[in-house]
């Protein structure tokens, strides 16, 4: 009988939710599209400031003694040479990316084979200018090679001298799989916990403090259906809402990750069924401590904005462990980060997605959340408990 009006309760408050075209909308339609629109905007936006100074390179070039160096940068393709009467001024204001300040005795020192210090002058909070900043410096490498040859040839050595050992280098995955999950490693632990802490908190302020305000609870207190069989249908409704919020997200991250201009272009990424089914089945689990806890906080709360107030911290407490765990890599975690709540689901994360299907980690890690979501449940089902918690207004 319990269980027969557990699923009534859980049928209607679905029901609830999904005629609020808004739930649709921020629970599901905006996850799907932002990374598309985001990663898109940033990849195209990267590729073009690129392009912008690949195709027009503007520099300035000093140089008194007209020197084999700069006939050879100025002879590279897209360069534009910008007459400059102050090199720091224009390349703050933006006129020139890149400016160049060759000694007057250049080719006379370069003959005597004497150290040379040519100055160049860029800005480095600049995108630009600091990828004109790369490009010259390559042009220079250049240069600074045919006149080690030339050196070289004149004494009859060869240059191969210069690369007593060549690498031949062998990776252990494909390049364009390795880079994707290198990738995925970094951003999926982090989403997948954001999206757990913040998927449900709709649906659970609006089943709690919603309903209070809108004084549907207390008839609902009324019907046959007991307070543990509102807590559960309520607290899995909120769990199947919080999925789908995180599988949409997920969704709207392969997506940006298959565009072709996008940020993540050329990434590609395979996962055996296993990886995927324990990293859905972590992201779950996350989901379901996360829901009876927003909605234990949401049942004490008088109003619908004081359970946002109440809510919105629980934010700040997944980025902490989530960005500090952001940079580990997956073949060199410390132990002591499974013991670590949502630190240990973010770690677990990194080792599934780069392969590493250790036991131990997994029995920690799956332990500790089992803890996690049935201290959650407890203290949902004690808020229910209470007369005070309940009609507090």
């Amino acid at each position: 009988m319990k269980n027969n009006v557990t699923l009534i309760v859980l049928k209607k408050e679905l029901l609830d939710i999904f005629r609020d075209k808004k739930t649709l909308i921020i629970g599901i339609l905006i996850p799907i599209i932002i990374f598309p629109v985001i990663f898109g905007v940033m990849g195209r936006s990267m590729d073009n400031t690129t392009k912008s100074v690949e195709n027009n390179l503007k520099i300035a070039v000093k140089d008194d003694g007209n020197s084999s160096l700069s006939k050879f940068i100025k002879s590279q393709k897209n360069i534009k040479v910008v007459d400059s009467s102050n090199i720091d001024e224009d390349v703050k204001n933006g006129k020139i990316y890149v400016g160049m300040e060759i000694p007057k005795d250049f080719d006379k020192d370069i003959q005597q084979e004497k150290d040379i210090n040519v100055n160049i002058t860029y800005d480095n909070v600049s995108q630009q200018s600091s990828e004109a900043m790369n490009i010259i410096n390559s042009y220079i490498d250049q240069y600074s090679k045919v006149v080690v040859k030339t050196r070289l040839d004149k004494r009859n050595i060869n240059t191969s001298i210069l690369t007593p050992v060549t690498i031949q280098s062998k990776t252990s995955a494909k390049e364009k799989d390795s880079q994707g999950k290198m990738v995925i490693s970094l951003m999926l632990p982090l989403l997948l916990i954001i999206y757990s802490v913040s998927g449900p908190i709709a649906p659970a302020t609006d089943l709690g403090a919603g309903e209070k305000e809108r004084g549907t609870l207390e008839p609902l207190l009324t019907t046959q259906a007991g307070r543990l069989s509102l807590l559960w249908g309520k607290f899995l409704a909120i769990t199947i809402m919080g999925a789908i919020t995180t599988a949409a997200s997920l969704t709207g991250l392969f997506i940006a990750m298959s565009q072709k201009n996008g940020i993540f272009s050329g990434v590609s990424v395979q996962f055996p069924l296993k990886a995927v089914l324990l990293i859905a089945l972590v992201s779950v689990l996350i989901t379901m401590v996360f829901g009876a806890l927003e909605l234990a906080i949401s049942i004490y709360a008088r109003s619908f904005k004081e359970a946002q107030t109440y809510l919105s911290p629980l934010m700040i407490v997944a980025f902490i462990p989530a960005y500090g765990t952001y940079m580990l890599d997956a073949k060199s975690i410390d132990p002591m980060y499974f013991h670590i709540p949502l630190a240990n689901a973010s770690c677990l994360i990194k080792e599934l997605v780069s392969g590493i299907y250790n036991a131990q980690h997994m029995f920690i890690t799956f332990g500790w959340i089992a803890v996690y979501v049935l201290a959650s449940i407890l203290f949902a089902r004690y808020m229910f408990s209470r007369e005070d918690v309940i009609f507090r207004t």
